[in-house]
């Protein structure tokens, strides 16, 4: 007979123990799934980059010339360094199928596919349809994850498996030989492994439950009150009743372990609600930055003239950057960029309050002077003392082609035509800082000329740092803007210029908010 508690704990809790081996070995083998995922994964985008010159130069000096038989077998050896491809594909640059192995073929080219082939940079598909492209920055080991337009993305996780690699090959010396390799990926070897394992462990586990059971039931009847009562003390815990008192008055073993669930549930309710607390704040910055972002235009305007591109990229859940694009009939196009003090919760709400108020003001006054002098009058008067917003605020007119703008303490608008750039006056007064500045603020005037490129931005980019000493800058500012305003749109424009502020922070933690808005003069 059992008579020692650590006797009766060790095999009372034999099952429990069995359990918690088997559940251990379940989260084991998923964690070794995960890592040959990441494995898999990497050695795709390493099998690529290292094979892709070789499948060109073999599609090029065999298949191209009909020598079959001698293609086959360098794809096949190809095929044997990695176990995971199971079959790669030829396209040229207009999407054209050159060449697919017969067990991994894609039957339509879509839109989606298409931008992949012609893409730069060599991304990659996970069986879910994600798509995310990768990148080097020089001298950097890791890969970063980009959407198409270079903007950061979710890396592939390791719970994300990939069906296919697709690896660009560019000659720059020769402009027809832009093809792209896409490389299938199976996940067949994994699948099996995972199979034996799971079935071993299947065996195993039964076995180990049916022997366990079978010793419970010999020592079943010595298990005491106490332990009754702490297990269901320890149920009532577990399903969340927190105000659970254990009532074991042993001064052994088990009466200790009584008070050590007493305190542990008080520990934990108070950490619970505390848990909580800390949600619901978590919850509602969440939903306070969804509701500034619900403000920003989701589309911009279409005018005649402009193309336009604009993105704002907040440092924290709110910030205090804020822009708009206001049509005003089929002439006349209203945008503004503003940037409150800091970035946060107050500073979020005064650039929400801004954006509610210059529509309302708009049917009320005509011009940006006007309308910076009775924003300030507002914000003055329902804002801290310490809270004020710089804003530079125009209007674009279609009949003579003329930007008229307002600066508020605002960074200075970029007008870039041809190969000159000009940093157009700055000056006025922040917004909120005294009740009236309608003797500090003017409004001037700039011609736009056909292929003319307009910036306006907020200080997070030239204070955009890359080391705790190291800043963006307003002359490498001027460079990227001057160097990226020949492209053909706005957009890429915008993001030519993003990709470069991007490039040089790196990894180091964005500190304040960045808005971007470019506008190109077109002949239409």
């Amino acid at each position: 007979m059992l008579r020692s508690i650590r006797a009766q704990i060790i095999a009372g809790t034999s099952f429990v123990i069995l359990l918690t081996l088997i559940t251990t070995a379940y989260f084991v083998v998923n964690q070794k799934v995960k890592e040959i995922n990441l494995d898999i994964f990497e050695n795709a985008i390493s099998f690529a980059d290292l094979t892709h010159e070789r499948v060109i130069a073999n599609y090029e000096n065999n298949l191209l010339q009909g020598i079959d038989v001698y293609f086959k077998r360098v794809e096949a050896e190809i095929f044997n360094l990695n176990e995971d491809i199971d079959g790669m594909g030829v396209f040229n640059y207009a999407g054209e199928a050159l060449y697919q192995s017969a067990n991994n073929q894609v039957k339509l080219v879509d839109e989606e596919l298409l931008e992949r082939i012609q893409a730069i940079l060599p991304s990659v598909k996970t069986v879910e349809g994600r798509v995310v492209y990768l990148s080097r920055s020089e001298g950097q080991t890791e890969v970063d994850f980009t959407d198409f337009n270079g903007a950061q993305a979710d890396p592939i996780s390791a719970d994300e498996q990939i069906s296919d690699v697709i690896y660009p090959f560019r000659d720059p010396n020769n402009s027809l030989r832009a093809f792209s390799v896409r490389y299938g990926v199976t996940y067949q070897a994994l699948a099996e492994r995972i199979r034996t394992t799971r079935n071993s462990m299947i065996i195993l586990a039964a076995l180990g439950i049916l022997i366990t059971l079978a010793v419970g039931q010999i020592i079943a009847g010595q298990i005491t009150k106490p332990i009754k009562t702490l297990t269901q003390g320890a149920l009532k815990i577990g399903k969340g009743d927190l105000d659970t008192h254990i009532d074991v008055n042993t001064k052994n073993e088990m009466g200790q372990l009584a008070q050590t669930f007493n305190r542990m549930a008080a520990d934990l309710k108070n950490s619970t609600d505390q848990l909580v607390e800390k949600e619901k704040l978590t919850r509602e910055l969440e939903l306070a930055g969804e509701i500034q972002r619900a403000l920003l235009p989701t589309e911009l305007p279409v005018m005649k003239g402009l193309d336009m591109a604009a993105s704002l990229k907040s440092a924290e859940e709110v910030g205090g950057d804020c822009y708009d694009f206001i049509p005003i009939g089929d002439d006349q196009l209203l945008f503004y960029i503003a940037d409150v003090t800091g970035h946060g919760v107050s500073d979020g709400l005064v650039s929400a309050i801004n954006n509610a108020l210059v529509p309302a003001f708009m049917d009320r006054y005509n011009t940006t002077q006007e309308l910076v002098i009775h924003l300030n009058r507002i914000l003055k008067a329902k804002t801290r003392a310490d809270v004020f917003m710089t804003m530079l605020m125009a209007i674009w007119s279609v009949s003579d082609s003329t930007i008229h703008f307002t600066q508020a303490g605002h960074d200075p608008m970029i007008h870039v035509s041809g190969n000159e750039l000009k940093v157009l006056s700055s000056g006025g007064m922040a917004l909120g800082m005294v009740p009236d500045v309608s003797k500090v603020v003017k409004t001037e005037s700039v011609k736009i000329a056909q292929g003319d490129v307009i910036v306006l931005y907020t200080d997070g980019i030239p204070e955009a740092w890359s080391a705790p000493t190291k800043n963006y800058g307003m002359e490498r500012f001027k460079e990227s803007v001057l160097k990226n305003s020949h492209l053909n749109t706005a957009r890429e424009i915008h993001d030519g210029i993003m990709k470069d502020v991007r490039d040089y922070m790196g990894s180091y933690p964005q500190a304040d908010d960045i808005t971007l808005i470019v506008i190109k003069k077109t002949d239409a």
